[in-house]
């Protein structure tokens, strides 16, 4: 069975996570799956940053997609209210198929620093056989602050740039 979603969320940072999120439906049954994170914002008619006014846009331009994952991150609002957000949104949106929330207690950001190979990949250099060593270990991650600076941190050394180089992946990921 194959599987064609679309990933929403909540910055450029997200879209490092369609590659998890196709890893996790084959690992659950099925035999292919193929994901997009589109940036809605360089439509002609971008949406508004509401989940409904995304979810709209995203079935006007990709009408044949299976589901549509929806990240937002619980921050102080708690997980219910982020669902509730999100199953507030998908009323009354005809066709609308099988929306799935992805609501991560901690940022994103800290999920992706758990895995080291994942950032090589993004980095661009995934034959980088040494460790990252910006990143402190597990069972410090959680606690860790500013992880979207540490993330950056790490994609520019799992990328081995130098100099300007360094500059280049920090504006692209910004």
């Amino acid at each position: 069975m194959k599987i064609n979603f679309i990933l929403t969320g909540e910055g450029s940072s997200d879209l490092r996570l369609v590659e998890h999120i196709e890893n996790i439906l084959i690992q659950n049954g099925f035999d292919e799956a193929s994901g997009e994170a589109p940036d809605l914002g360089r439509l002609v008619n971008p949406p508004g940053r509401t989940v409904r006014e995304k979810l709209i846009a995203i079935l006007q331009y990709y009408p044949d997609i299976d589901a549509i994952f929806v990240h937002r991150d619980a921050d102080g609002t708690g997980t219910a209210a982020r669902e509730q957000e999100i199953a507030l949104a998908c009323g009354g949106i005809a066709g609308l198929p099988t929306v799935i929330p992805i609501i991560p207690v901690t940022m994103l950001e800290t999920w992706l620093l758990a895995d080291q190979d994942a950032i090589k990949r993004v980095s661009g250099n995934q034959n980088n056989q040494g460790q990252i060593t910006c990143i402190p270990g597990l069972n410090r991650l959680e606690s860790t602050r500013d992880t979207k600076t540490l993330l950056l941190e790490a994609l520019c050394e799992a990328s081995a740039a130098q100099g300007g180089a360094i500059g280049k992946i920090q504006k692209a990921l910004l």
